[in-house]
Formats: structure tokens, sequence, C-alpha cells
């Protein structure tokens, strides 16, 4: 099986804040006004994890880190709606150190905070001990007691309680219409999440609602963050050799479909064996494996169909057709094949 990875140090289990008549009675509460108090033009937000933790330590502030990314329509509404609101750039500039990550781009950390959608608001110590998390969109309002809690909690006002708030499945991010397989026999990964396999080293059932066909295979995610990983960049995700045993067929010459609990990673791309057995032969000597979706043994195929020779070709002018990978020793061999074979998908 797949190994776990180590979740981010320090991080302990996500507390959430109870709003409602508690919210209500700080933001109407007369010495919770900041209306004195001079205004900022903008949150100052970090761009850096690493950076905006070490400033956060030597100021000994509240971490706040907002998950974002251009294609969520809530997290859009946040930049127009909340983050400009007086009271909360008030908090930032005084209790917390802001940073702004596209969860794409820092999928190992999103992951590691267990989010399963965007827009989501972390508040961690700057021990990364984890104090709330809300995923999905805030108001203004909402934002502004959220960061007032954790600064009252923080100095022993109040305590944290959960939150009945939505749940993750409810999270903001729009859901699209599922595609559902037409027969079991085409669904990948006996429906485990691939971007989970990838990035989290583990194995999470796929939910049904969360579905993306892909060359014509039916790929389920855990959340929608996983499924919008994937919509971005499916080949970082999809097994290699269309998931068949890569031990039984270099080895063999059978094809036989590998097994996610027998996968294994190897230069970033998941290899599936159909067996403990196999999986161990791969893990001994992953070099004899790892070029088994590589048609003509990596020799270039237009060279091939021309003239008959063997032209080693070169990774970087590589395309993916019908499961398999083809290798072109220039740009020129790669566009003279598409030419005359139709269109495939170009690496590039």
């Amino acid at each position: 099986m797949i190994l776990h990875p180590s979740r981010p140090r320090g991080l302990a289990p996500a507390w959430s804040l109870r709003t409602g008549a508690l919210c209500a009675a700080m933001i109407m509460s007369p010495g919770g006004s900041t209306a004195a108090e001079p205004e900022s033009a903008a949150i100052a937000w970090r761009v850096d994890y690493a950076g905006a933790l070490e400033e956060a330590r030597a100021a000994h502030r509240l971490l706040w880190i907002q998950f974002t990314g251009p294609w969520c329509p809530n997290c859009t509404r946040m930049e127009r709606d909340s983050f400009p609101d007086p009271a909360v750039i008030q908090h930032a500039r005084r209790s917390f150190i802001p940073l702004k990550l596209r969860a794409d781009v820092h999928e190992q950390l999103a992951l590691g905070f267990d989010l399963t959608g965007i827009p989501a608001t972390v508040i961690v110590e700057p021990t990364r001990q984890v104090v709330a998390i809300r995923q999905g969109y805030l108001g203004p309002d909402e934002l502004d007691c959220l960061l007032r809690q954790v600064v009252a909690a923080r100095g022993g006002q109040e305590r944290l309680e959960g939150l009945p708030g939505r749940r993750p499945a409810e999270s903001a991010q729009p859901r699209t219409t599922p595609t559902r397989p037409k027969s079991e026999t085409q669904l990948a990964l006996s429906g485990y999440c691939p971007v989970s396999l990838i990035s989290g080293r583990r194995l999470v059932p796929g939910q049904a609602e969360y579905t993306i066909q892909h060359e014509g295979k039916v790929y389920r995610f855990a959340n929608s963050l996983m499924s919008s990983l994937f919509r971005k960049d499916p080949q970082r995700y999809i097994p290699v050799n269309r998931g068949d045993c890569p031990v039984s067929q270099v080895d063999g010459g059978v094809v036989r479909p590998g097994d996610p609990r027998w996968g294994a990673l190897y230069q970033g791309r998941l290899f599936l064996c159909a067996s403990q057995e196999a999986r161990q032969r791969f893990l001994n000597d992953p070099q004899r494996y790892a070029l088994v979706d590589v048609a003509e043994q990596g020799f270039c195929l237009h060279c091939l169909n021309e003239t008959g020779l063997l032209v080693p070709g070169d990774p970087k002018y590589e395309i993916t057709r019908a499961g398999q990978r083809y290798w072109f020793p220039d740009p020129s061999h790669r566009d003279a094949f598409l030419a005359a074979n139709g269109p495939a998908r170009p690496r590039n």
C-alpha cells in the first residue's frame, strides 16, 4: 500500500469557531469599534509561506493563510467584498501576518490542512498549530467575527468551540454536473482519488459527485479541490501505462490491470502493480519497468515509418496517444508525425 505522508509538523486537529449571538455581540459592542483608528488602503498580503511564518514568529502574531484560486468565483467575491472591509484590514494590521496562497500552486500545504474546497481561511499559531479553519465564502461580517474570536481566544477571553456551520461538502466552490460512468469497468483506480494517491500518498475513496471522464476512463475525486487540480494538469495524476501492471507486461508480456493498493511512485509518476509480489519486483529494479508505456522503446516512430531507421527520441518532444508515449528527436519529426496521423497531446 502507498504510504501515508506525515502531516506538516506541529499541525493539530483543526478547531473552528461558533458564530451567532457571540459574534453579533462582539460586532455590536462599542468596545470593539475601530472607527477612530487609521485605515490602511489594503491588506499587505505576503506570498511566501516560510517567510510569513518566520515573520509571525518574530512578531508573535497569528498567521492568517488565505487559500484561493483564479478559477474560484467565491474567492473573487471575498476579494471584492470582504478583504477591503476596514475592520478586516485593521485586524490584519494589528494581530495577524496575512498570507495569500494559490491552492493549486501550494497543493501539498493545502492537503496538509485537509482542505476540501476554496476559498479557505486558515489561522495558525507561529508554532504551526491550527487555531481555526473555515472553508467557503465569508462575507465581511463573518470574516470580521472570525478574526475577532481567534484574537480573543488567544488572549484567553473566549474558548474555541465547534462550529455547526457548513460542512466540507457544502464548500462554496461551485460543483459541476457529475459525469456518470456507463459501466463500472470504466472506473479508474477502483474509484480511488488519483490526486490523493499522487500528492498525499494515501488511498482516499472518490465521490460520485466529483467525477471526470478523461481519455476513456472515469476518475473520481475526494472533493472539489482534488477535481480542480486534476483538471488543471491531468497527465500529472494519471497512472503510467493506463493503470496496467508494468511488471506483468515487461516480464510476462501479459496485460493485467494494476491495483491501487500496490502502487509505487517513481520519478514522480504512479505505477500500479497487480500484486504485492509484483510491486516488490518493481521496487527492486524500477528502471527496468519505468519505460513500459513508451512506444517503440523510445525510438522515433516517424523515422521508423518513413525510413526504417532506429532514431532515438527525446522525451522533451513527447506526445501521448491511446495510453502510450511517443518520443521524437525534435519538434519537426513530432509535427510531421502529427500531420500524418492526426492530433494527439504534445508535451512540448
